[in-house]
């Protein structure tokens, strides 16, 4: 890059915010971070700062629901976080209850209907980097604490994420986490193939027991269809780190996401090829999806004591075919 020819930074990398003025999100805050020859990525702070659209050269990566982009619910319950699922690149399903509702907790838990508090933007030629803290606390009772690093690279194809998780309660807290990325059409489509060094694969019901040995295909749409889950062993590589990789031959790209096994050891994959759906979640998690009451069950309960905190990462890497 010749930085002498470049007369502004928005050039190559900008931060732009807004508040959106009609529809469902109306009043909510956005952070759109783009990057030239990157991945441009829409922030939602309203919605605990998880990654809505984003795309790479002009095309688009994430899933977007029917719901699309909306606004949190108060005091969700049941069922009620299917309401208010965009989809989006990365929605974060925790932290007192990941999966089915469970000891009082709504599915997937209350984390993504929280409002942020922004720490800052840092800005170079190379990456735009933009933190905030996110949190689940009341008065006498809970505090959970997220600091949360998203940085998308110019030149790179290279979006990160970096969280850090701390109880700054007087007890000990179950701290369930997963990151549900969500990918769809073009990258997701008929002829798509998912690759991942799975040890083991585990259908997590009856549903999805019938496509065990096809799960790295994209089934295309399928009338009828239900969603299918599973739960996949992955060997982290030297590093440390996890890896799968989709590859698009539509969108023309190969989409791959990492995560460090430690703070996220498990990983499921969720299918719905449903017509107007289409979707395939990749999912890191330190958790199942059964609820906070099964992984208490099963001696597999996360928990954070008081003061302790925990990392977790995440990369999603965008490229064409063959580069």
């Amino acid at each position: 890059m010749r930085r002498e020819a470049i007369g502004n930074p928005d050039q190559v990398a900008a931060a732009v915010a807004s508040v959106v003025t009609d529809g469902p999100s109306a009043g909510c805050r956005a952070l759109d971070l783009r990057a030239w020859d990157g991945i441009d990525v829409r922030l939602l702070p309203d919605r605990g700062f998880d990654a809505g659209a984003a795309s790479y050269r002009g095309v688009p990566l994430a899933w977007i629901s029917p719901v699309g982009e909306a606004g949190p619910i108060a005091n969700p319950r049941e069922l009620d976080w299917m309401r208010a699922f965009g989809g989006g690149l990365m929605v974060t399903c925790g932290l007192r209850n990941v999966g089915v509702p469970s000891e009082g907790h709504g599915q997937h838990g209350d984390f993504s209907m929280q409002r942020a508090a922004l720490l800052g933007l840092e800005r170079t030629l190379e990456r735009v980097t933009a933190r905030a803290r996110i949190a689940e606390v009341t008065a006498l009772g809970v505090h959970l604490e997220v600091e949360r690093t998203w940085t998308t690279h110019v030149g790179e194809g290279r979006l990160e994420l970096s969280d850090v998780v701390r109880n700054r309660g007087r007890e000990p807290a179950p701290a369930l986490q997963l990151y549900h990325v969500n990918l769809g059409f073009p990258v997701w489509s008929e002829g798509a193939t998912l690759e991942l060094d799975a040890t083991a694969t585990h259908p997590r019901d009856e549903a999805a027991a019938p496509f065990a040995g096809t799960w790295h295909e994209a089934p295309g749409v399928v009338e009828g269809a239900v969603e299918r889950v599973f739960e996949h062993e992955v060997a982290p590589g030297p590093d440390g780190w996890c890896t799968a990789t989709v590859t698009g031959p539509e969108a023309g790209l190969a989409v791959t996401v990492r995560w460090e096994a430690a703070g996220l050891p498990r990983f499921w994959q969720w299918v719905h090829p449903a017509p107007g759906l289409g979707v395939l979640g990749l999912e890191p998690a330190n958790c199942s999806v059964l609820g906070v009451a099964a992984d208490r069950a099963a001696g597999r309960l996360p928990v954070l004591e008081p003061g302790q905190e925990r990392t977790t990462r995440l990369e999603v890497l965008a490229r064409p075919i063959g580069a």
